[in-house]
């Protein structure tokens, strides 16, 4: 376990969190999907520490036990948490995509694989692009 900064989009909203575990898993759930616009990559961590803009994390009660805290100025996913009473309780799973560096992490776990769409299953993009590759295409013509 390790500690690792992160935030959002809009850089509105900055954490520390102590406890991150280097594994990390992603979940196909039609919840998960809506929410993210594909799958949900996340790691568990113990503690997190709002360090700029905690009054703009807004919460969404997803589902009878868990919510979902985004960024309220540029929507950014920050972290699903386990509201139901239980020895889950608390249980805070860090988005991958808000965390500054992910030097380390290895996928661990994937949940609701059965549900996973078939699009996303085994293979590779026909189409695979670099940083440098993306931004050629939106470069003003000379």
């Amino acid at each position: 376990m390790t500690t690792k900064t992160g935030g959002c989009l809009c850089g509105a909203v900055r954490f520390e969190a102590e406890g991150v575990e280097e594994g990390f898993g992603i979940c196909h759930c039609g919840m998960c999907r809506r929410w993210t616009g594909g799958v949900y990559a996340a790691t568990q961590t113990k503690v997190v520490r709002f360090t700029a803009g905690e009054d703009r994390v807004k919460t969404y009660t997803s589902s009878d036990w868990a919510e979902r805290g985004f960024c309220g100025e540029c929507g950014s996913n920050l972290f699903y948490r386990i509201t139901l009473e239980g020895p889950m309780k608390g249980a805070t799973h860090l988005a991958l995509g808000s965390l500054d560096e992910l030097e380390g992490m290895t996928l661990e776990t994937e949940l609701y694989v059965d549900l996973q769409p078939a699009c996303l299953r085994d293979g590779e993009a026909k189409n695979r692009l670099t940083e440098a590759q993306v931004m050629a295409m939106f470069a003003p013509p000379e």
